[in-house]
């Protein structure tokens, strides 16, 4: 579930929209690269904190998207197009990791089981107005902001979250498990 509507439908079924990419129209290759770039850049922004490299990534992610289409079978992918798409941000992002990163060294102090993080999957029903919700997380530490956001916002994995910010699994689940009692708590103080 996104955090807040958008303009866009991005679980659309991908079989139809892939077909038409495939047949390599430039102006729906356009349209798709529009419509995604800035998914695709916040996702990047937030595993490199620089301009540049989000670019750059943004531009691998898109060609290998569409270095992909060559040899996919597009009507039997049963996936939805963002679904299909992120995967090629998150695995820029991985190997954007590989080379500039230190590896991840998971905390053995985290524990996802003995919070309930590593069961706890939330649902948000803004009845409260988005402006306190962007506040509520606003007011959370910067890591559990970016978890917070990839997870609700953009629908990605905890694997996934943990390639884009070169983190443990655990402590993604963790952070996330933070962030949702802090915004609970902020919501409910009004």
């Amino acid at each position: 579930m996104t955090l807040l509507p958008s303009k866009n439908n991005y679980s659309t079924n991908s079989a139809a929209v892939l077909t038409d990419l495939k047949k390599g129209d430039k102006e729906k290759r356009n349209e798709f690269v529009y419509m995604h770039q800035e998914r695709i850049y916040a996702i990047a922004y937030a595993a490199t904190s620089d301009a540049q490299a989000s670019t750059d990534l943004c531009i691998a992610a898109f060609q290998n998207a569409f270095n992909a289409l060559k040899t996919l079978k597009t009507k039997e992918v049963n996936i939805a197009v963002w679904d299909w798409l992120s995967a090629f941000v998150v695995d820029a992002c991985a190997d954007w990791h590989a080379t500039y990163s230190k590896p991840v060294i998971p905390n053995p102090r985290t524990d996802p089981s003995a919070d309930g993080s590593a069961q706890m999957d939330w649902e948000t029903t803004i009845i409260l107005g988005a402006q306190r919700v962007k506040r509520c997380i606003g007011s959370l530490p910067v890591e559990q902001q970016k978890v917070f956001l990839l997870r609700h916002h953009f629908q990605l994995t905890y694997d996934q979250i943990a390639a884009v910010l070169n983190e443990a699994p655990e402590d993604v689940m963790a952070w996330l498990f933070r962030a949702r009692v802090q915004i609970v708590k902020c919501l409910g103080r009004g």
